[in-house]
């Protein structure tokens, strides 16, 4: 039982402050997870193994010192603080993430403020969106407003390396940032947490209480299903050992026997592909089935965004366009050449829109 994949919402996602708030849980040495400050430290080390000048008031022998409640720190982390944009007038306002402020408890100096801007799908970046500069400049303000002036830095945390999520990171011009993944990267939070365990393993950090260890384990497994619930996992499963395949990768499959000049009519297609995996599979597919992928995969659709289609790049579901405003006939979509067409999808604030010209810039910085 995985405690995470089963609170996801029924939508087949977990909302991602939870995933903050659960992060920031691990974060803060104070808690009582029993992984003290080791992963604080290994997301630190990051930053300073990036620019030696880093972070150098809590630095000893080139690594993050130790940040645990015993050490000389104190670690005060800020899950979703607001800033405001503008010091005065009508403000527009910022919720960041988790902050993280390490302070010297001598002087009981705030020394730095680390901004994290957690991402857990690339269907919450928004190209055309400032966020990680809106967060920086609110994160100025509220300082400027205190006595405390510490030395920010931004981390910015997505699933895993994409165009999307590089494009955002690169045009934030700051030199004290950081991008940091999920999962299918080298220096991970997933790798972290797996060091973590190692280094129990071989007796170089106390045991973790077998509590803290189940959960965080669980925590494990649900980055590895780039959090996906339950639901819609058992949905994959079932329609792989149903047809041979996902109908999603099936329909893709089909796709490739299309003439890409060609228009087809929406009927023809869904016929067609309906033989197409009885005759892959053996297996006749639920009319309802087809008619929702079918429906998903044309990107210029209004209502594919009910259909759990969360990434505008998402090549795997962007296989049609409407061929005219008439929607009654598709073709094969092709993002370099089809440049204006619109691509809808859910976002975090509903149904979003975007055009390919806008991925692709996105794709070549």
């Amino acid at each position: 039982m995985n405690i995470f994949r089963i609170l996801s919402s029924n939508d087949g996602s977990i909302n991602e402050p939870n995933v903050s708030s659960f992060l920031a849980y691990l974060l803060d040495p104070n808690e009582d997870h029993g992984i003290s400050g080791l992963l604080l430290q290994e997301v630190l080390n990051d930053l300073v193994e990036m620019n030696s000048e880093f972070l150098p008031k809590i630095q000893y022998s080139n690594k993050i010192t130790d940040l645990s409640k015993y050490s000389g720190y104190s670690v005060n982390i800020i899950p979703e603080l607001t800033v405001n944009l503008e010091k005065k007038g009508k403000r527009k306002r910022r919720d960041i993430d988790i902050i993280i402020e390490i302070i010297e408890n001598s002087t009981n100096e705030i020394l730095y403020s680390i901004c994290l801007e957690n991402k857990i799908t690339d269907a919450s970046i928004n190209r055309n969106d400032s966020q990680l500069e809106d967060e920086l400049k609110g994160l100025e303000n509220y300082y400027a407003g205190s006595n405390s002036s510490p030395e920010i830095y931004i981390i910015y945390l997505t699933p895993f390396p994409s165009d999307a999520s590089g494009y955002s990171f690169q045009k934030l011009e700051y030199d004290k940032k950081y991008h940091l993944y999920w999962d299918n990267h080298e220096n991970s939070v997933f790798n972290k947490l797996i060091k973590i365990f190692n280094k129990e393993q071989d007796g170089l950090i106390d045991p973790i209480n077998n509590q803290s260890s189940y959960l965080i384990k669980s925590f494990l497994s649900f980055i590895k299903t780039n959090f996906k619930s339950y639901i819609e996992e058992r949905k994959e499963k079932l329609e792989k050992k149903n047809y041979g395949k996902p109908v999603i990768d099936l329909l893709n499959d089909f796709s490739k026997t299309l003439n890409p000049d060609e228009a087809y009519s929406i009927d023809f297609i869904r016929n067609k592909f309906s033989e197409y995996v009885l005759n892959i599979s053996g297996i006749e597919l639920h009319n309802a089935t087809r008619n929702a992928h079918v429906l998903l995969s044309i990107v210029n659709e209004k209502n594919r965004g009910h259909y759990n289609v969360k990434s505008p790049d998402d090549e795997r579901k962007n296989i049609f366009r409407y061929s005219d405003s008439s929607k009654k006939k598709i073709k094969l979509f092709n993002q370099e050449v089809d440049t204006d067409i619109n691509i809808y999808y859910k976002g975090d604030d509903g149904i979003e829109v975007v055009k390919p010209v806008e991925i692709n810039a996105a794709g070549s910085i």
